[in-house]
């Protein structure tokens, strides 16, 4: 079973005297929690921009950051549409410390992770493509093309689940798919994991990160809880809809406000799959999305009856977020529309049966619905207010390996 974690942790918080008595071990093995109170007067990690230290031993140097989203300080919402951000799904035992974010920021834009040095987990999920390669269909290894587009990394610690069709529970099990996969990066982890320990700063962090020595904790299982770590930093929380949503009507245009409203209208619907305030869903939806190489057809895609045999599946794709829906063009998990104009079109037309595909599974809530060439320039101008990129982290100038660092999707 996963467990979650938000800022209201399951644990009771032991004094800083405690603390400072029994240190980390004998607080675990007291079952008093994971670590100090971080209202006491304790040092601070140096968490990452955007994120604040959760709780912090010192006398282990241990502790754990935590993205600052909004409510979470525990005031009270300013309006209806400002809520509490749920917690990030997580695996027992995985930690946020700031030299295991460090460590997945480096191997993220590291191409040894593939089998040939050339492909990075940034080649098909960059931050200057919104964390996507913005193409229909990912690029792998020797420019191999996937089957579907490259979900973005934006928000993806919030996913109940990972992948178009769910196939991952954790950002950790996600980590692993692609590395060995031999469309995408086709590396054996036997022979990545001894490169790495090869590489005396790559063997250095992970013992600094993991509590090893000598390179024993360069392993695949830190490696994947490293990358996860840094991935659960990568958070869009403060767009000009959040500014709006937490008082300043400034915030957004009057356009956006407009399509603020279409949006969350029983006609067009939209709110009831994507969510305050992720704006998506942990529910897997039939829409009747259109082939990428024939729009004329239906995709054949399966999607999430490959992981969840039944006929309810067929064709479901995870609801993706929104938020910074604007950068991660072009959409659906083939890629085949090409704009947000394209896609409130398709969904206006009545998804797929509009388009005169059989279908008996599509869900309830696509339905025709008319909309004016003002209405949907109000409801693009509401999509690209939940633009957010002020914590986009930096892309490192060198990697340990030494190889070069991903400017951009694979050419």
């Amino acid at each position: 079973m996963l467990a979650t974690h938000a800022r209201a942790s399951v644990f009771l918080r032991p004094s800083r005297s405690l603390c400072k008595t029994l240190g980390l071990i004998g607080l675990v093995l007291l079952g008093l929690g994971s670590g100090c109170d971080p209202g006491d007067s304790s040092p601070q990690l140096a968490c990452p921009k955007g994120m604040r230290t959760v709780w912090h031993d010192p006398l282990s140097g241990i502790g754990e950051c935590e993205v600052i989203t909004p409510l979470s300080e525990g005031r009270s919402p300013r309006s209806g549409l400002e809520q509490a951000f749920p917690a990030m799904v997580r695996p027992p035992g995985a930690l946020s410390t700031p030299a295991r974010i460090e460590l997945g920021r480096l191997l993220y834009f590291d191409p040894v992770l593939s089998g040939d040095n050339t492909v990075s987990c940034a080649h098909c999920h960059h931050p200057a493509s919104g964390f996507t390669d913005n193409r229909a269909v990912a690029t792998g290894i020797r420019g191999q093309k996937g089957g579907r587009s490259a979900p973005t990394v934006w928000n993806a610690a919030w996913n109940s689940e990972q992948f178009w069709d769910g196939r991952a529970k954790t950002l950790e099990d996600q980590a692993k798919g692609p590395i060995q996969n031999p469309i995408e990066m086709d590396q054996d982890p036997v022979k990545l994991i001894a490169e790495l320990k090869a590489i005396p700063e790559y063997s250095r962090r992970f013992d600094e990160a993991f509590r090893g020595s000598g390179g024993s904790a360069v392993t695949l299982d830190n490696l994947a809880s490293a990358i996860a770590a840094f991935e659960r930093s990568i958070a869009s929380v403060n767009s000009p809809f959040d500014r709006y949503a937490a008082g300043d009507r400034t915030a957004m245009s009057e356009s956006a406000t407009r399509g603020l409203n279409l949006f969350r209208s029983v006609s067009t619907r939209c709110f009831e799959c994507h969510e305050l305030p992720t704006f998506a869903m942990k529910e897997y939806k039939v829409l009747g999305v259109p082939s990428l190489g024939d729009p004329t057809k239906l995709d054949e895609d399966r999607g999430r009856a490959t992981v969840m045999p039944g006929a309810s599946y067929e064709r479901a794709f995870r609801v993706p977020t929104l938020r910074n829906v604007a950068k991660t063009a072009p959409y659906m998990h083939n890629g085949s529309l090409k704009t947000l104009d394209e896609v409130l079109d398709f969904y206006a037309k009545g998804g797929g049966l509009g388009r005169g595909y059989k279908l008996d599974n599509v869900d309830d809530k696509i339905r025709k619905f008319d909309l004016t060439a003002e209405e949907k320039a109000d409801l693009v101008a509401f999509l690209e207010a939940l633009t957010d990129e002020s914590l986009l982290p930096e892309v490192p100038k060198l990697v340990p390996s030494g190889l070069p660092v991903a400017q951009g999707p694979l050419q």
